[in-house]
Formats: structure tokens, sequence, C-alpha cells
């Protein structure tokens, strides 16, 4: 499947992740399950190259995941408190 990258499938996958307590990779996983995990990765791409400043993350954490290690991104978004 083609990944569709453009503004309005990003912005609306972003607003979307900002209301979840998971980190955006598990998020677009859970959201696209039919995508392979290049795809995935290229949409947390395009949304982390939008609005990485909405997200928060340590350098050190990372997770395995669909073969790959993925550092793990968390929305910033109104849940934040919660996550502290």
């Amino acid at each position: 499947m083609q990944a569709d990258l453009s503004p309005g499938t990003i912005l609306k996958l972003h607003t979307r992740a900002q209301f979840q307590k998971e980190d955006l990779y598990s998020f677009l996983k859970k959201e696209l399950p039919e995508l392979d995990p290049e795809t995935r990765l290229q949409y947390l791409s395009a949304i982390l190259n939008d609005f990485l400043e909405e997200y928060r993350w340590d350098p050190e954490e990372e997770m395995r995941m669909d073969g790959y290690r993925i550092k793990r991104f968390f929305p910033k978004g109104r849940n934040d408190a919660e996550r502290e």
C-alpha cells in the first residue's frame, strides 16, 4: 500500500495522536494495522518532521518492534500531565 503523506493526512494523524497515551509508533500500528513497518515508519517520520516540538522523548529510550529499534516519541497533548 502506498503511503499518503499529504499534509492533510499527516495533520489528521498527528491530531489524533495527541489524545493518546501510547508512543507514536504504537499509535500508528494500531491506527494503520494494514501497513507494513516501513510504510508506518514513513508516517512517523513525516509527523515528526512537521510536529517534532509537540512530542517528548528520551534519547536513551527505544523499543524493538517489527524488526526495528524505534525511539519512543510521546505526544505532549492534553494528557501529558497524566503521564508525568
